[in-house]
């Protein structure tokens, strides 16, 4: 007769009955713990040690990453963060390019050692993927410092193909940088001497057909010109006018002044010279005669008639008068022509600077009518002067600047290369303590399976549990 009887229900247990049943099963369990363990340490021991050699390279901020416009004189972009930089310069380390330079530099055997085998192709594709697993950048924020690794079996190994790494790098993201456009910008820029030549071919002929050397100097001369004559027709002007007034003075004054005037006259004396001679003979009488004789009183009576002659005015006359010109008069009649022959000139310099005026006035005018045609063969002559000139400048930068970064002149500098690394690392504790957890673990989950599959009970306590109804006795199992 059997202790245990069978249900439909499923046995309910508590943790006292899964330990307790677990302990039953554990010759099973020891047996699985034991095959996983032994297999894995086995595996495990397999393993060798791995040496990974270290570089750092600096990555900052460079004119590469700087937005730099083609053509036109914009303003250049602004300058990424340090950490887009770093990234980018990660992702270019990191990059397939880098790597096939490595395998082709070195060869798949440098990368692979002992385990290279099978054909060229094989090899490379080995070589690849040993270079992606064993291959480790790291990149802190905020630091423009990349830090790289690469792991493998052998430590001369290691340094050898992370320098080569390095190297691969630098070289890719130079040839990745190098400005391109210096031939382009050479092309355009003979593109543009040769629309300028043409330019300057037509303006040539603009100009002779107007007649111009520099519209610019003519146009200014001419301003200049104008305003010159302009004054001295003013100036002119207003002297011929007080010529004008000048010569109607003169000309009433002549209308004033007679022709000619008495130069000269000889006057009739005769009388006092009578008088003194009358005198001299009555002084002479006296010494002859006494004053009271008859011819001192006859020539007494004779001075007295002529005195009172003389006193009456009638003794002094005009004898005889000389005419000629009028010296004012012909001061006057000279100085009237000479300022007649003034104003006719001032009139001639006036008519002449009116017509001065009146062809730079006409030459002014066609100037206007042809300014805006001069203005566009001008600008476009201007404009492609400045596009000669910044493509010009833009070639010789070029050329710089692709020499400057072939020199090895630019934002990233190699701070560590790596070196043969002393100590190795292994992963076997690890991998044996994970082992031995996971036999265990699977050792328990045999065990708890072969518990949970179970579809009798097992003890009195899981039968009570299960059929809800009390267990009065148990029985033991009787031999057969």
């Amino acid at each position: 007769m059997r202790s245990t009887a069978y249900t439909s229900a499923r046995p309910r247990y508590d943790l006292a009955d899964i330990v307790g049943l677990l302990f039953r099963q554990i010759g099973i369990m020891l047996v699985v713990f034991l095959v996983i363990a032994v297999l894995g340490t086995l595996a495990v021991m397999t393993l060798q040690k791995t040496y990974t050699a270290e570089a750092r390279i600096f990555a900052g901020v460079g004119q590469e990453y700087v937005y730099q416009p083609r053509v036109g004189v914009a303003e250049r972009g602004q300058a990424p963060e340090g950490d887009a930089v770093t990234q980018s310069e990660a992702a270019i380390l990191s990059s397939q390019e880098v790597k096939q330079r490595v395998i082709q530099s070195l060869g798949p055997a440098a990368i692979l050692g002992d385990k290279a085998s099978g054909s060229r192709a094989v090899q490379e594709a080995q070589a690849m993927k040993a270079l992606e697993g064993g291959l480790a950048i790291g990149v802190a924020p905020g630091s423009p410092i990349i830090a790289v690794g690469y792991e493998s079996s052998d430590p001369a190994r290691s340094a050898t193909v992370l320098n080569a790494i390095v190297d691969s790098y630098l070289t890719y993201r130079r040839e990745l940088f190098t400005d391109r456009s210096t031939d382009a910008n050479l092309a355009q820029q003979q593109a543009f001497e040769d629309d300028l030549a043409q330019a300057d071919a037509e303006y040539q002929a603009f100009l002779r057909s107007n007649d111009i050397g520099d519209f610019a100097a003519a146009k200014a001369g001419y301003a200049t010109s104008y305003q010159t004559v302009y004054a001295d027709r003013l100036s002119t002007q207003a002297l011929l006018r007080q010529t004008d007034q000048r010569l109607q003075t003169l000309e009433a004054q002549l209308a004033r002044t007679p022709p000619e005037v008495a130069l000269s006259q000889d006057l009739n004396v005769s009388a006092r010279d009578q008088i003194l001679q009358a005198r001299n003979e009555r002084e002479a009488l006296l010494a002859r005669y006494l004053p009271d004789s008859q011819p001192v009183r006859d020539i007494e009576a004779r001075i007295a008639q002529l005195e009172a002659y003389v006193a009456s005015g009638g003794g002094v006359g005009v004898k005889e008068v000389r005419t000629g010109p009028n010296p004012i008069w012909t001061e006057l009649e000279t100085t009237r022509i000479t300022v007649q022959a003034e104003r006719d000139s001032l009139q001639a310099r006036l008519a002449a600077l009116d017509g001065q005026l009146a062809q730079i006035k006409a030459r002014q005018s066609e100037l206007v009518q042809v300014e805006s045609q001069n203005a566009t063969l001008s600008s476009e002559r201007e404009v492609l002067s400045a596009n000669i000139r910044e493509f010009q400048q833009r070639a010789s930068q070029s050329r710089a600047d692709s020499a400057l970064v072939q020199a090895g002149a630019d934002n990233v500098t190699v701070i560590e290369r790596a070196t043969a690394p002393m100590t190795g690392k292994s992963l076997k504790l690890p991998l044996l303590a994970l082992v031995i957890l996971f036999a265990g673990f699977t050792a328990l989950c045999v065990g708890l399976a072969r518990i949970f599959s179970r579809r009798d009970f097992a003890t009195a306590e899981v039968v009570g549990r299960t059929l809800d109804m009390p267990v009065l006795a148990v029985a033991p199992m009787k031999a057969r």
